[in-house]
């Protein structure tokens, strides 16, 4: 009884943060994930990789999106537990991470987690939507392919 009284008295007093009215629309969510960041691209990612053979380039999609084909040298990271992972693997502050996701959204929100971390040296591609639409090779369990966009 007391331990009821008291949650509802907590409760009670905290405002609610918002109305129905208020509520975020999908747009509005991948608005604010993207706001701030200055995505790279594709030729960036390219030249990184050839540059720097210790780049650490991680696929924040689902493990699902990644099995279905990656850039190629990446490594599944999942969005959920990445901040974690990093934290725990990549102790040195400096080292250059890139991150992607399909279209930059989760991959914005792991790179400000990870700016956040105290990482110095993060970026976030625009997208496996834009490196596999640009005609660039991925993996897959079937080795590396690529996409014949036509115009």
């Amino acid at each position: 009884m007391m331990r009821t009284m008291a949650v509802a008295v907590l409760c009670a007093g905290l405002p609610f943060a918002a109305q129905a009215d208020d509520l975020m629309t999908m747009e509005d969510v991948v608005e604010a994930a993207q706001a701030g960041i200055e995505f790279v691209d594709n030729d960036f990612v390219a030249a990184r990789l050839a540059a720097n053979p210790d780049v650490l380039l991680y696929d924040v999609r689902t493990e699902a999106e990644f099995e279905l084909g990656h850039i190629p040298g990446a490594q599944w990271l999942p969005r959920g537990k990445a901040e974690f992972i990093v934290a725990d693997t990549v102790r040195d502050a400096d080292v250059e991470i890139i991150l992607y996701c399909r279209t930059g959204s989760r991959a914005a929100l792991v790179k400000k987690a990870l700016d956040a971390q105290g990482y110095h040296n993060v970026s976030a591609h625009e997208g496996f939507e834009t490196w596999s639409g640009d005609g660039r090779a991925f993996e897959t369990e079937l080795g590396n392919v690529r996409l014949v966009v036509e115009e």
